[in-house]
C-alpha cells in the first residue's frame, strides 16, 4: 500500500447526491415546484444549484441559479434588521428607546422599544389584514404605506411587551417605517445603498408597483411566481405576495424584497466576514462587528428563540435541522425561503423556492423537508457544531 505524503492529500469535494435525491422526490411528490440551493463556507460556494421548475402553469418553466424568488419574511433579518444594526452603529437609533421617540403613533407607548420588537416582543398581533379597506378603492396608491404603518401603531398590544415573543409583521412593518424617518430615506434606497450596492449585489432588490415594471422586468430575469391570488384575480409573478406589503407599494419592513441565490450567498457570506471583523475583498466590514454580535446573540424573552431581527433553531424539533449550532441564525419566510447562518465557521445554507404555487396549501410534507434539506447540505460539507 502506497502512504501519501501530506502534501498529497487533497480535501473530498463535498456530494451533494443525496441532497438531491431529497429534493427531487420532493419535486415529483408535488411538494415544491422547484427548489434553488445555495451552500457555502468560508466565504467560498460549494453548492449553487437548480431543481425542478420556476413555474408549472400557465407553462412548465425550469428553475435555474439565476431565477429571481419572492423572499417574504427574509426581508425581515436581511433590510431592515440589518438597516436597524447600521442606524445603531451610526448613533441614530438606539436599542431601548420606544418606538414612539420616531413614530409619533407610538408617543404613549414607552413600554415599546426597538429592542423588544426586533424580538417580536413589542406586544404586537401577528397579523392583521390591513388592506382589505384599502384595496377595495383599488390597486396600490402613494397615501396607502403611511395609512398602514400608522393602523399598525394604533393595533391594541395583546400582551405585556417583554414578556414572550409572537412573531409579528406588525412590528417590522413599524420598525421599516422608523428606519425611514431616522435614516432620512425610503427602505429600498437604503437597502440599496448601505447593504446592496457596496457588494456589487444587482439581483436584490424591492420592486416598487407604483414606478412601473420593475428591475427584474426591465433585466429581462427570470421570475418565479407565487400564488393565483384570489385578491388580485391573477397569478402573482414580479410582485410582492404579501397582501399588506402589496398595498404598500411594494416597500416594506417586514417583506417585499426578491433575489437570486447568488447575490443572498454572498450577502451571507459578508456577513459572517463582519461577524469575524472583516469586509470583503479589502472593504470594510459592511456592519460593525460588535453591533452585529449584539443582534445574534439570544434576545432573552423567555421561551423565545428570537435574536434582534433574526431567529435562533430550537433546541428540539427546530426547521434548521438538527446538525446546525443552536448558536446559529437564520430566518424563515412564507413563500417557502430559508436562509441559516454559523457565524463561527461561517457556514451558510440557503433554500429558494415558491411552495406556494401555483396556490398556498398548508402541506406537512414541506415543513418535514426543511430540516431534512438543510441536515443534507451540512453534511455534505463535512459541517461539525462547535
Amino acid at each position: 500500500m502506497v502512504k501519501l505524503k501530506p502534501d498529497n492529500l487533497r480535501p473530498m469535494a463535498p456530494d451533494f447526491n443525496s441532497l438531491g435525491r431529497v429534493i427531487l422526490a420532493a419535486i415529483d411528490d408535488h411538494v415544491v415546484p422547484g427548489v434553488v440551493m445555495g451552500v457555502g463556507q468560508a466565504g467560498r460556494a460549494s453548492l449553487l444549484a437548480a431543481y425542478g421548475q420556476r413555474q408549472v402553469e400557465p407553462e412548465p418553466l425550469p428553475a435555474t441559479v439565476e431565477t429571481v424568488y419572492d423572499l417574504a419574511s427574509l426581508t425581515k433579518a436581511v433590510v431592515t434588521s440589518l438597516l436597524v444594526m447600521r442606524g445603531v452603529e451610526e448613533g441614530c437609533l438606539h436599542l431601548d428607546r420606544p418606538l414612539g421617540d420616531h413614530l409619533s403613533m407610538l408617543a404613549d407607548r414607552p413600554e415599546v422599544t426597538l429592542r423588544r420588537v426586533l424580538a417580536h416582543a413589542g406586544g404586537f398581533p401577528a397579523h392583521r389584514k390591513f388592506y382589505e379597506r384599502l384595496l377595495a378603492q383599488g390597486g396600490p396608491q402613494p397615501s396607502f404605506r403611511a395609512a398602514i404603518v400608522v393602523e399598525a401603531g394604533r393595533e391594541p398590544l395583546v400582551y405585556e411587551p417583554g414578556g414572550q415573543s409572537l412573531y409579528s409583521d406588525l412590528g417590522f412593518i413599524l420598525l421599516g417605517a422608523l428606519v425611514e424617518q431616522a435614516m432620512s430615506a425610503r427602505l429600498d434606497i437604503l437597502a440599496e445603498r448601505l447593504l446592496f450596492r457596496p457588494l456589487g449585489l444587482s439581483r436584490l432588490g424591492f420592486v416598487d408597483l407604483l414606478a412601473g415594471p420593475g428591475w427584474m422586468r426591465s433585466a429581462g430575469l427570470d421570475i418565479a411566481p407565487t400564488e393565483r391570488c384570489p385578491v388580485r384575480g391573477r397569478m402573482v409573478e414580479g410582485e410582492v405576495h404579501d397582501l399588506n406589503a402589496y398595498a404598500m407599494g411594494g416597500i416594506a419592513g417586514h417583506a417585499g424584497l426578491f433575489g437570486s441565490i447568488g447575490d443572498l450567498l454572498q450577502l451571507a457570506f459578508a456577513l459572517c466576514a463582519a461577524y469575524h471583523g472583516r469586509g470583503m475583498a479589502g472593504s470594510a466590514p459592511l456592519v460593525n462587528p460588535e453591533v452585529l454580535r449584539q443582534f445574534w446573540q439570544p434576545a432573552g424573552i423567555p421561551g423565545s428563540t428570537w435574536r434582534l431581527g433574526w431567529d435562533g433553531p430550537a433546541a428540539q424539533g427546530s426547521l434548521a435541522g438538527s446538525l446546525l449550532s443552536r448558536r446559529a441564525v437564520g430566518h424563515l419566510s412564507f413563500t417557502g425561503c430559508s436562509l441559516w447562518i454559523d457565524p463561527e465557521p461561517e457556514a451558510c445554507v440557503i433554500v429558494l423556492t415558491n411552495r406556494i404555487h401555483p396556490e398556498v396549501r398548508d402541506d406537512p410534507r414541506f415543513r418535514a423537508l426543511r430540516p431534512r434539506v438543510n441536515d443534507e447540505a451540512l453534511r455534505a460539507i463535512g459541517y461539525q457544531a462547535r
